[in-house]
């Protein structure tokens, strides 16, 4: 049952990164609070997180039919690139203040503020990388156990009536 949850909550992971992509990740806020506009990870940097986040759930879904441990490896190596991503380029913009151009005010100065899309970037890179490590500790045969199971009457039957 433990490896069912772990495959769940990795699947999980997976979709809050790519979700993370269409969330507001900064707002843009003038020297007195106001918001000038929002920005998401999408129109930051492109689909590269969401990409490695749909990667990550098509080699769990190889991982369970398989039972290849090595995708395991490789789940945990997307989370840690998913947060790699957020600390060498996202993080850095947290704070920062440059010139932002409105259409009513021209060019204003403008800091960035963390949102909720940053933090579910994060939240699901992390969440990768946990999920990663809790199947590996599985063999194979407990690997393959998390996918649906094909009974033995329908397998039977079939070899009893071929047609």
């Amino acid at each position: 049952m433990s490896g069912r949850l772990a495959a769940v909550t990795t699947l999980l992971g997976a979709l809050i990164v790519i979700i993370s992509q269409v969330v507001t990740a900064y707002s843009l806020e003038n020297e007195l609070g106001e918001t000038l506009g929002t920005v998401t990870l999408l129109s930051k940097h492109g689909v590269i997180t969401a990409i490695l986040g749909l990667a990550a759930a098509v080699t769990l879904v190889y991982a369970v039919a398989s039972g290849s441990r090595s995708a395991t490896i490789v789940i945990i190596g997307l989370g840690a690139a998913v947060i790699l991503i957020f600390l060498f380029v996202d993080v850095p913009d947290i704070g920062s203040t440059g010139m932002f151009n409105t259409e009513i005010a021209g060019n204003l100065d403008a800091t960035g503020k963390a949102e909720a899309g940053l933090w579910l970037e994060l939240v699901g890179g992390v969440i990768l990388v946990l999920g990663g490590l809790a199947l590996r500790t599985l063999n194979e045969e407990q690997l393959r156990s998390i996918g649906p199971q094909i009974t033995g009457d329908s397998a039977e039957s079939k070899k009893e009536n071929p047609e």
